[in-house]
């Protein structure tokens, strides 16, 4: 096995002493500019690079704190797959002397807003992963952390004039324009199309939303489009999705959103179309694999969830232990559709394997 290079080897080569080498190679004053480039040379010749592990365990701890909805109730439909990543990240990085603090928040009193800046007041954080959907209180609170030269990494929607560190999030407008090149071939011209369109404000529904439309407009497609907006009343959104599904001749339904696909699925069931006309969920997690296995479903978009967050994680990480700046402010991961053939790749987790 070939061995790691060392400051020592360096030293040895250069024959000077380790404190020079570590000088030479941090840019430090106190070398002349002809050792420094002698000790650069031999460290490009043995390919030197430094253990940022190690040297992270001689740094005081770093504490990165994660804000985001609690795996409760609703919640657990998207955010149980961010947590998962986060976590995954974390574990993978345990050597970089790291805290890893969790701060789930829900519907109430503790909400995104409260808890940010209970985490602000009590806890000294050097970094933060969080969702960029909030209300003002919540934008307000994400900023008192960048204010105060905290970096942010967002997840799953952006805050783009926040001067967060940068966003991981899906391409939506791609992620809906895919949506509607899957579904308009499998039915009749013309045909109509219902769309669980989420919530009208938040972007990560309305930007899928506009990558539909985009594709129909531009293929000069005239489908009829139907589209359902969430009501914080489910049983008044369950009951305008059947009116829909027997009023109005639908050969197509999708929904943008997980909480919004368990809906659109009870909407199928209840109309007796599940399995008569081409149907996609949003999202992987319990019930919707069950839906897809029970044939409700035609398939799932899977907007990689687990894998925003890991990513997210690690941007930060880098940024603070390595002092990596991200490639970019928004970073896209990519979206795919999800079989009958294909989910036990996901239900058993193999497809979420990262080196």
């Amino acid at each position: 096995m070939h061995k790691r290079a060392t400051v020592k080897d360096i030293a040895a080569l250069a024959e000077v002493s380790l404190g020079t080498v570590h000088y030479a190679l941090s840019g430090k004053a106190g070398v002349s500019v002809q050792t420094r480039e002698r000790i650069m040379e031999i460290a490009r010749s043995i390919d030197y690079s430094p253990n940022s592990g190690a040297a992270a365990l001689k740094r005081k701890p770093l504490t990165i704190a994660a804000v985001f909805p609690g795996t409760t109730e609703d919640g657990r439909y998207y955010y149980t797959d961010v947590w998962k990543g986060l976590r995954t990240m974390f574990n993978t990085a345990r050597d970089f002397n790291i805290n890893y603090i969790e701060t789930p928040y829900y519907n109430g009193v503790n909400n995104h807003a409260d808890e940010l800046t209970q985490l602000l007041e009590t806890s000294k954080v050097d970094g933060l992963l969080s969702d960029g959907w909030t209300d003002d209180r919540g934008k307000l609170s994400l900023q008192r952390f960048i204010n105060a030269n905290i970096p942010v990494t967002l997840v799953t929607n952006d805050l783009p004039f926040s001067s967060r560190l940068c966003c991981v999030q899906p391409n939506y407008r791609i992620t809906g324009r895919m949506l509607a090149e899957f579904m308009v071939p499998q039915i009749p011209p013309g045909a109509a199309i219902l769309i669980g369109a989420g919530d009208v404000l938040m972007p990560s529904h309305y930007l899928t939303v506009e990558g539909f439309d985009s594709y129909l407009r531009e293929k000069g497609l005239t489908n009829p489009v139907f589209k359902v907006h969430t009501q914080n009343n489910k049983t008044e959104t369950l009951k305008h999705l059947v009116r829909v599904l027997q009023k109005e001749n639908i050969s197509a339904a999708a929904c943008v959103n997980a909480r919004g696909s368990v809906i659109l699925a009870q909407a199928l069931i209840e109309t007796g179309m599940a399995g008569k006309i081409t149907a996609l969920g949003s999202d992987l997690f319990e019930e919707n694999f069950r839906f897809l296995s029970d044939g409700v479903f035609t398939s799932l978009l899977n907007k990689n969830s687990f894998m925003q967050a890991y990513i997210a994680a690690k941007c930060l990480i880098d940024y603070l232990a390595r002092g990596i700046t991200p490639p970019n402010d928004s970073i896209y991961v990519g979206s795919e559709i999800v079989f009958q053939s294909n989910a036990a790749m996901y239900q058993d987790g193999s497809s979420r394997l990262l080196l």
